[in-house]
């Protein structure tokens, strides 16, 4: 006697199996935890060749304002005026101190802020045009420079 609706052994089996989706999720998982380390490190990386060319911009703008007011006085409350995009940046707390007998020295500091940044260097130039870039903190002539890191 046969049983209305079922079907018979010889059935063609559509789709995938529990084993290979999951076969597929682990390769996809090993993929992505090889990639992102990199791709994390080319984010950091080009972020900060962003900045320090925006840091360069804004020295060339400090030297403009020196020539044009004779010292850098002042200087360090324009930020915003020389560079918008460094004083609104999403990943550096950019700052000018402005030193030395006269106001004739200046030194620029990028810290990275919290994020995908927070594991790069602070970055510094100063009037004499020496950089430092160091993971923490940097001080210009001891630690390497932009060119050596």
């Amino acid at each position: 006697m046969k049983q209305a609706g079922l079907t018979s052994p010889c059935r063609s089996q559509k789709g995938f199996t529990l084993v290979e989706l999951m076969v597929v999720v682990a390769i996809v998982t090993i993929l992505a935890a090889i990639a992102y380390p990199g791709y994390t490190r080319y984010v950091q990386d080009t972020r900060q060749a962003e900045t320090q060319g925006e840091i360069m911009g804004l020295a060339g703008a400090l030297e403009r304002y020196r020539a044009k007011n004779f010292s850098y006085k002042g200087a360090n409350t324009k930020l915003a005026d020389f560079s918008p995009l460094l004083a609104n940046s999403e990943y550096y707390n950019v700052s000018i101190t402005v030193s030395g007998a006269g106001d004739q020295q200046y030194e620029i500091s990028a810290s990275p802020k919290s994020g995908v940044m927070s594991n790069t260097g602070v970055m510094k130039i100063n009037s004499e045009g020496q950089t430092c870039i160091k993971k923490g903190s940097c001080t210009i002539g001891t630690d390497p420079s932009w060119k050596e890191h």
